[in-house]
């Protein structure tokens, strides 16, 4: 990733180069605004799901037994729905701003509408895949984690640019029948061997990340835009080398 492809440094000033163009940074604050309103609706459920199962557990008993109210939290059913649905939700509104900061990446020098772009993945094309590749990956790294922890970690890597996978394939002229799995396997595929890379990438965006924490996601419409660009930075690396190694290989068989 070093020589003719983009170093980390690289895909950094490429993001920010995207966000200086005309309008471009507030289209994109734009279309992470209703992502984000839902994760604070979301937020205030919790808060609120929280107070009700310390009440149904009894104040005292909180003070008395927090490892059993520990315990009770954990095995509240209202709160693992509640994770659950939040995830589902937000599929496919985060997906739609990746594959648009994706889009961006490769060509910066187009017009985005922000309200417009967050609904781009819910039509026939893209949604029932999308949750495809949701289970497929939520499946495969949850058995990763269960036979232990690191293979766990691995596959969470691994299979993290499987989203974009999916879309390069739908949109490829001949990708009409591609599927989820083909996406998950090529994912997996794809990765071998940038899987630290990608770690330690987001080693170096771990500041951002700390202030998103610090501040309660309160600034997440002004930060997302930019590690969304990186992220699918990284991403549209890879492929590219990944895609010319394809395609030495069989001039080489050939």
């Amino acid at each position: 990733m070093e020589n003719q492809y983009q170093s980390r440094r690289q895909i950094k000033r490429r993001a920010k180069a995207v966000l200086r163009q005309p309008g471009m940074y507030k289209q994109l604050m734009l279309a992470n605004l209703l992502p984000w309103l839902i994760s604070v609706a979301f937020a205030f459920l919790a808060v609120y799901t929280v107070m009700q199962v310390m009440l149904a557990f009894g104040l005292e008993n909180v003070a008395n037994n927090p490892n059993n109210f520990i315990d009770y939290y954990q095995g509240n059913t209202a709160v693992e729905q509640q994770t659950m649905l939040k995830s589902l939700i937000m599929l496919w509104f985060s997906q739609s701003i990746a594959f648009t900061a994706l889009d961006l990446m490769r060509q910066p020098d187009q017009t985005v509408n922000g309200w417009q772009l967050i609904f781009r993945t819910f039509n026939s094309r893209f949604f029932f895949g999308i949750l495809a590749v949701y289970i497929y990956t939520v499946v495969f790294i949850s058995l990763g984690l269960a036979v232990f922890v690191i293979p766990g970690i691995m596959l969470m890597f691994g299979l993290h640019v499987a989203y974009y996978v999916y879309y390069d394939g739908k949109t490829h002229p001949d990708g009409r029948y591609f599927s989820a799995l083909t996406a998950v396997g090529r994912a997996w595929r794809l990765m071998r061997g940038h899987k630290f890379d990608y770690f330690v990438l987001q080693l170096t965006l771990i500041g951002w990340s700390l202030l998103e924490a610090l501040t309660m996601h309160v600034f997440d419409v002004f930060i997302q835009p930019y590690l969304q660009l990186v992220d699918a930075g990284f991403y549209a690396t890879v492929r590219q080398q990944y895609d010319d190694e394809q395609a030495m290989l069989k001039d080489d068989n050939i």
